[in-house]
């Protein structure tokens, strides 16, 4: 099966070919591009891992409490015992980076002052990456959010911020936001009309109300294989009770302009085959109200048993159109997924690479001033904080993948005009007032946590 394939966001033709020239001048001049990675778990170890394979870039300290998850992700990137020192101090960090050695560190504040380009922001703990990302943009650096959640939480004011200082705010190629923003940046670059976009997923019905103890089991992995791999149960958590999808297509969304059609999105089952058919008007037999909408495809079948035999769910799509007959006749020819109707054409790429890709944004943004993709002015959408069992006052939530709380994506003005807490503020806050399983908690329910980063650039982001 071929499938229909867009070329790269920023990566492809001649924009490719520059970057790999002003790596090569890096390297032959001995001045590779050096990186920060704050968060040295699974996606950024492989982000280390990759770093090394590429001349003109170099992994120069990470940051992580867990030394010994901070030292996989140096040895990945290819650093041997000696050639690395454990600093707790700023000026140690920065006096070792200038030698050549590179740093490991407990927390990204010790690496402020130190000859840093780029920080990739792979903590997956909005508080902590939001305060990373800001000190870093304040520092003049160049940030790679990895952390998805705190972009959705407070991205747009990361974004604004980095226009500031002149710097580059950019999410992460190799996450499937950005995959999804390299498909529909393709199709509108040729004039096509854009229908939706979106990931795939694989959820099961129990799986909204999953429990991050059994989330790791569930996936596929034993417990020798999670501790090998360095997993973290709450974020795998997340891609089971689906608020990771959630998360991302609001990335896609604020990046795009492009909304949800409903709140949460409709996530049918569908087929490659189907992507054309159901993405489209209901006048037109398909499930949306509107075109221009983010969505997602579940490869899990409608009897929430088994899988569809060929699915999406680990990779991204966009349904794509147009106005003009002969266009749409070419994608009958050419197109491999078209629309019963042929009207609309699906492009997809049945796979993403985290960590892999990554590297790309990375030397995009210090050699080319250049952001894989990342917020506009506003917040398009926002995700909704949900219980995910009775919340009873005392409680203290836990944010998404958690035992308490899981998101749903809806229009930003929904958010303020209903009352509703965002995802984003759920860590850390206590509850006040109980509220049902399945409802959207009102954020006059819940005490928010008064050192919350993330309320602090969200309440700057409204005064601006």
């Amino acid at each position: 099966m071929v499938a229909a394939v867009a070329p790269k966001r920023g990566a492809c033709g001649l924009m490719l070919r520059l970057l790999l020239e002003r790596l090569e001048k890096r390297a032959s001049a001995e001045r590779p591009v050096t990186v920060g990675l704050a968060g040295a778990g699974r996606f950024g170890t492989s982000v280390a891992a990759q770093i090394a394979q590429i001349d003109g870039l170099r992994l120069a300290a990470v940051a992580d409490p867990n030394a010994d998850n901070g030292a996989e992700a140096l040895k990945a990137a290819g650093w041997t015992d000696g050639q690395w020192v454990r600093s707790e101090s700023a000026r140690k960090s920065a006096a070792a980076l200038e030698s050549g050695t590179a740093v490991l560190a407990p927390d990204a504040e010790v690496l402020e002052s130190t000859p840093i380009e780029v920080l990739v922001e792979a903590t997956g703990i909005p508080e902590v990456a939001a305060r990373n990302a800001w000190n870093a943009l304040r520092q003049g650096r160049h940030v790679v959010m990895v952390t998805v959640e705190a972009d959705v939480s407070c991205g747009w004011a990361l974004a604004r911020e980095a226009r500031r200082q002149g710097v580059v705010y950019s999410l992460a190629a190799g996450d499937q936001p950005v995959a999804i923003m390299e498909l529909y940046d393709w199709a509108k670059a040729l004039g096509l009309e854009v229908v939706a976009v979106g990931r795939g997923t694989r959820r099961y019905p129990e799986d909204r109300h999953g429990d991050p103890e059994r989330a790791l089991a569930r996936l596929g992995y034993d417990t020798a294989a999670a501790q090998r791999l360095r997993l973290n149960a709450q974020m795998y958590n997340s891609f089971r009770d689906g608020s990771k999808a959630q998360i991302e297509m609001c990335a896609v969304s604020n990046m795009t302009g492009l909304p949800p059609d409903r709140r949460g999105m409709h996530e049918p089952s569908a087929g490659l085959d189907e992507l054309a058919d159901l993405f489209a008007r209901t006048a037109a037999g398909g499930l949306l109200d509107g075109d221009g909408v983010v969505d997602l495809a579940n490869g899990v079948g409608a009897d929430g048993v088994s899988e569809l035999a060929e699915n999406i769910a680990d990779g991204v799509w966009a349904v794509v159109t147009s106005d003009r007959g002969h266009i749409r006749e070419d994608m009958q020819i050419h197109g491999t997924r078209v629309s019963a109707d042929g009207r609309r054409m699906a492009l997809f790429r049945e796979y993403h690479l985290c960590g892999i890709e990554t590297p790309l944004s990375i030397a995009q943004a210090a050699l080319l001033g250049v952001s894989s993709g990342m917020p506009q002015e506003t917040p398009t959408s926002e995700v909704l904080a949900y219980a995910k069992r009775d919340l009873r006052p005392g409680d203290t939530l836990d944010g998404s993948g958690g035992r308490l709380v899981y998101g749903l994506i809806d229009r930003a003005e929904t958010l303020e005009a209903k009352g509703v807490l965002p995802l984003g503020l759920s860590y850390g806050a206590l509850v006040r007032e109980a509220v049902a399983a399945d409802r959207p908690i009102p954020v006059g329910a819940v005490e928010v946590n008064e050192a919350s980063f993330v309320a602090r650039l969200r309440a700057m982001a409204g005064e601006r």
